[in-house]
Parts: C-alpha cells; sequence; structure tokens
C-alpha cells in the first residue's frame, strides 16, 4: 500500500524530526489511522538508520575538541610567515633602491667631481645657473618661503652682541 500523495513529503520530514511540534502532531494522528503512511514513514526511518554514523570514539572525540586551537595554531602560523615574506620583499626592494641610486647617481654627479659646480646628465648638455643671475626680489622670495635670513650676512663673522633671550624652562623633548 502507498502513502497518501498529500503525506509523502511530510512524512520524510517527520522521519527526520524537522516538523514542528503542531505539524508532526497532525501527521502522527493520520499515521495512526492510515496503513500505508504507517509503512512509508517505517521506511524512511530505516533508510535513515542505515545512513546514520555511529558514534564517535575517544580518539574522534579529542581531535574534534583540539580543531579550534589547530585552526588558530595555523592561521597564526600563516599570518607570521606572511608578515615574514612582506619584510624580505621590503627588504630587498629597500636594497634595490640603494643599489639603483649608487649606479645612477655617480653619473649624475659627474660636474661635481669634474670642478664645474653643476650638475650633469652624461646625455643631456650642462646648464649652468649662476648666482649673479638670480635677481635680489627672487632670492629675498626664497628666503622668506624657507624662513631664513637674508643671505648677505657673512656666517663667519662675530656677532654684534645679540643674546637670544634663552628659556631655562624649555625643554626640547616638548617640541618633538
Amino acid at each position: 500500500m502507498a502513502a497518501c500523495p498529500e503525506y509523502e513529503v511530510l512524512l520524510d520530514v517527520h522521519a527526520t524530526g524537522g516538523l514542528e511540534t503542531d505539524e508532526a502532531a497532525r501527521v502522527q494522528a493520520h499515521v495512526k489511522t492510515c496503513e500505508g503512511c504507517r509503512e512509508a514513514l517505517a521506511s524512511t526511518v530505516g533508510v535513515l538508520m542505515l545512513a546514520e554514523l555511529p558514534p564517535l570514539s575517544a580518539e574522534e572525540k579529542s581531535e574534534v575538541q583540539e580543531l579550534p586551537r589547530r585552526t588558530l595554531s595555523a592561521w597564526r602560523r600563516d599570518a607570521q610567515h606572511r608578515g615574514l615574506r612582506r619584510r624580505t620583499l621590503g627588504s630587498i626592494a629597500a636594497a634595490a633602491a640603494v643599489v639603483a641610486l649608487m649606479l645612477l647617481v655617480p653619473g649624475r654627479l659627474q660636474g661635481f667631481r669634474n670642478g664645474t659646480g653643476t650638475v650633469t646628465t652624461p646625455n643631456t648638455p650642462s646648464a649652468s645657473v649662476d648666482a649673479e643671475e638670480v635677481d635680489a626680489e627672487t632670492m629675498a622670495a626664497i628666503e622668506a618661503w624657507a624662513g631664513l635670513e637674508p643671505l648677505d650676512e657673512d656666517p663667519d663673522a662675530p656677532d654684534d652682541g645679540d643674546v637670544m633671550d634663552e628659556d631655562m624652562d624649555f625643554d626640547l623633548g616638548e617640541t618633538l
């Protein structure tokens, strides 16, 4: 005898324990009165019993309990290796930059070695700008922008007795 068509799906869900209490009570009441649905439910329960996994052994239980700790350890180990790779690549990039500067800068500063006082590149003609070519107004603007005092004074000349007001409570660490 076959199960009732309107109860076929409900019987399978009831066998797995997936029905809510009111619906499970309705299916259970129907199974008490219908021989075909009772046989279909028994058949489904029998198949599910064959597919049920055996209980975990003590070794398997300990493995399951250790899983979060092992996963976290593996994640941390991977994060450390990623950080090490980043630092290594950064060091290699910095070393490559230093080597590039060491190879390129001596060729760029060839004019200073020759005593001309100008920076020349091997492929471009040198262009020197004399100090007299920069007008006084431009020089003053540059000095004002840089916050410098005018460069007309000789830095080696003795002071006029101007003593800066020293604040004895000033701590250099406060500015850093």
